[in-house]
């Protein structure tokens, strides 16, 4: 049976009215997207069980006066959807995006951070409560992003990475990946034993992952580790 685009919208995501498909259904609001939005099997995943994402820009302007620009902004939202891909194997979709920003006058030195300084930035702030933080910032020095494999439930936890620091990374693809990665970590999944899984390896044991473009594959029993994470939201 046809789903309907606006039951869906109104059920799962707050929007009635008229609204924008890409926008108002899938939360992209920079510009036009190069990928294919499939808007029945978006439906279907955001009805299910399914996470909320609070992006947040680090030491960025709405002018791309700051340290993102609007390809930057644009390579994200491709990730998303890419990432969006990944989840469906896990039956779990990425339902609604809440899009913020740090001004630079405010970002400090969090433009540019460590493991360390990752986990500062997630204590100093945060973004919608009902959506896993996800921070974007210039780079990451020591990994291409950071995330506790068991994320906290509480945002406020003290001491404790509250979210996802990553940065945008090669292609548009392989941000996804990354994301989809970073992210599964937060729903407590580990790194894997094989490259072409996305949580990839951890061959020398230094809790950086190892990823590359072939890590997509998520298991089943790893699909029902991350649909019993804290974050996630029932059917709609």
């Amino acid at each position: 049976m046809a789903l309907s685009v606006k039951a869906v919208a109104a059920s799962c995501l707050g929007v009635n009215g008229e609204f924008s498909v890409r926008s108002g259904l899938f939360g992209y609001i920079w510009g036009p997207t190069t990928r294919d939005l499939r808007v029945d099997a978006h439906l279907n995943r955001i009805k299910g069980k399914a996470i909320n994402l609070s992006l947040i820009l680090v030491a960025h302007e709405p002018d791309f006066s700051g340290e993102f620009d609007s390809a930057d902004v644009r390579r994200i939202q491709e990730g998303i959807d890419r990432m969006r891909e990944l989840y469906a194997q896990a039956s779990l979709g990425v339902r609604k995006l809440y899009w913020t920003y740090i001004p630079v006058a405010d970002a400090g030195g969090y433009a540019v951070v460590n493991a360390s300084e990752a986990t500062d930035l997630t204590n100093d702030w945060s973004g919608d409560n009902d959506g896993i933080d996800v921070f974007w910032v210039t780079s990451v020095t020591d990994a291409g992003g950071w995330s506790n494999s068991d994320g906290p439930c509480d945002k406020d936890e003290d001491k404790e990475r509250t979210g996802v620091v990553l940065e945008i990374s090669g292609s548009d693809d392989f941000t996804g990946i990354l994301l989809a990665h970073e992210v599964g970590h937060y729903l407590h999944l580990k790194h894997a034993d094989t490259i072409t899984n996305l949580m990839g390896v951890d061959s020398n044991g230094d809790g950086i992952g190892e990823l590359n473009s072939s890590s997509t594959n998520i298991t089943a029993s790893q699909g029902a580790t991350m649909r019993a994470g804290c974050f996630v939201r029932s059917t709609c």
